[in-house]
């Protein structure tokens, strides 16, 4: 699969252009509310849990500490998620292109999640210099970072191509698929942390393929130390588990697309 999506990189390429320009093609503020959507949602998380609940998740004082711990657990989970969702409709939303004689139907996935990944780094990048301009920022893990993005974009791809499957088969994938994240939103240590989580849950909140990963972005951007191979070799097997998944299952369901569409 892997092979084949990189013969197939100018025509990815091409297509995540497509999908980031016509995004905000005729919009006033453009790529700007790329921005403003995840921070009205972090400004709303950061009134109702610093103001009302008066929540502190590190035992530095003020809401600057709050607010990073928030971003950094926050900005990944709505990478991923808007990844996997567009690759869920990436299929049927092009229907006329998978019927066509021997066009490679994962190229659609790629693409739908690539251009997520390009949203996601915009507003990441803000994260990163708003951590450089308060001193915050610990160059020494930085270059770990990449390696989680890998990670990220790997699980978000295997979810995005047994979705993208299921859509094809049972249309009512997508909004099974938004119930889902609601409730896997709420079971990841986002807006709360991990210490929070009964000790008989630990286990269960620790099998979760997103928790490692939000630990790993906060230890790597707030805490600058690098996370363990114990930490990462959740995620990794994770990752590779929904990878291999979705090609098998890409690979059985593509030959019918074209009738199902």
């Amino acid at each position: 699969m892997i092979a084949h999506l990189w013969t197939h990189r100018v025509m990815i390429a091409g297509l995540v252009r497509r999908d980031v320009r016509a995004r905000y093609a005729g919009s006033v503020l453009g790529l700007a509310w790329t921005v403003l959507q995840p921070l009205l949602l972090f400004l709303v998380y950061m009134f109702v849990l610093s103001t009302i609940l008066q929540v502190k998740f590190t035992a530095e004082d003020g809401t600057g500490a709050f607010a990073f711990y928030l971003l950094a657990g926050l900005l990944p989970w709505l990478g991923f998620q808007e990844g996997v969702i567009k690759a869920a409709t990436a299929i049927v939303d092009n229907a006329s292109l998978v019927k066509a004689v021997r066009f490679p139907a994962a190229v659609l996935v790629a693409s739908s999640i690539l251009a997520s990944l390009v949203t996601f780094l915009l507003s990441f990048s803000l994260l990163l210099f708003a951590l450089f301009v308060t001193g915050r920022l610990t160059w020494a893990s930085v270059p770990l970072v990449p390696a989680l993005l890998c990670l990220q974009t790997g699980l978000a791809f295997g979810c995005g191509l047994i979705v993208a499957s299921v859509q094809t088969v049972l249309r009512d994938t997508v909004q099974m698929l938004q119930m889902m994240f609601m409730v896997w939103f709420y079971l990841t240590p986002i807006i709360y942390p991990l210490s929070y989580v009964p000790s008989q849950f630990v286990a269960l909140w620790q099998w979760n393929p997103f928790t490692p990963l939000v630990s790993a972005y906060r230890a790597i951007l707030l805490e600058g130390h690098y996370p363990t191979l114990t930490d990462l070799g959740s995620p990794c097997v994770w990752t590779l588990v929904v990878l291999l998944s979705g090609c098998w299952l890409f690979s059985r369901l593509e030959p019918g697309f074209a009738d199902l569409l």
